[in-house]
């Protein structure tokens, strides 16, 4: 029997809507299987709502700040060659004896009147080893060149910094190596700041700091905890600070928060 010419369209209408629909589902399929994966590496739905005030975020911060015992450290130096340090990337604890200990990798000037050199480090009681021939051995007080182990500390740390930042204004949110902020803007003193970035305050008065603040809402307090407990790594953490003198800029980065850091006083 011969198709009837207008079964023979309804068909192909029917198979092209099939075919259609098969490809749309494939792709459907292909797109949600690469959102999946992506997200692991992306920020989570970014938060909504109105800005929380710059003085009790940066309040908050500093206080989660305070409590920190490990994190991983970077600095980076623009156009200010008269500092001490280029670059920093180490892992900083304060659970090490004495008064905080670091490991990593920095670029540095071994006198001030050296040229930079990059080179594998420890900083412990406040002793910095460089390795050289494959082993740490001292070159003297971390102190003299740069010590990262300053960064928790309570007194002069980067949880006094940021306590200490003045005239704090929220300006909007921003995803920051993955991680969903608030950006706040404000003044620091050059004496605040200077531990943590060695003769930045030199010259200065007060500085332009902008900060970008974990979105997200302060660990719920528990009665039967210290107020001094360890930060569990949760919190409105310090992401990344931003400090201007003249025409160059120190940012500093903060993270993996309170994981475990391991650091042992070389041997000799």
């Amino acid at each position: 029997m011969t198709p009837n010419p207008t079964s023979r369209r309804r068909f192909a209408r029917r198979s092209g809507i099939t075919s259609v629909v098969a490809v749309a589902a494939l792709c459907a399929a292909l797109v949600t299987g690469c959102t999946k994966d992506d997200s692991a590496t992306t920020a989570g739905p970014a938060p909504t709502g109105a800005l929380p005030e710059g003085a009790q975020i940066v309040k908050e911060s500093a206080k989660t700040t305070q409590t920190l015992h490990n994190v991983h450290l970077k600095i980076n130096v623009k156009n200010l060659p008269d500092l001490p340090v280029e670059t920093v990337s180490a892992d900083v604890t304060n659970e090490t004896q004495g008064s905080g200990a670091a490991m990593g990798e920095a670029k540095v000037k071994l006198t001030p009147e050296a040229a930079f050199t990059e080179a594998k480090f420890l900083v412990v009681d406040k002793v910095l080893y460089t390795q050289a021939g494959g082993r740490y051995v001292p070159t003297g007080p971390a102190e003299k060149v740069y010590d990262p182990g300053v960064i928790l500390d309570k007194d002069k740390g980067i949880a006094n910094v940021i306590a200490n930042i003045q005239n704090a204004k929220t300006e909007g949110r921003e995803v920051i190596d993955g991680i969903n902020t608030v950006k706040v803007s404000g003044t620091i003193d050059a004496a605040v700041i200077d531990p943590i970035v060695p003769r930045i305050g030199q010259n200065a008065g007060t500085m332009p700091i902008t900060v970008w603040i974990q979105d997200t809402a302060p660990p719920a307090s528990d009665s039967t905890k210290p107020s001094d407990a360890p930060s569990t790594g949760d919190g409105p953490n310090l992401v990344r600070a931003v400090v201007k003198k003249d025409q160059g800029e120190v940012t500093v980065g903060l993270s993996k928060w309170a994981e475990k850091v391991n650091i042992i006083k070389p041997a000799g």
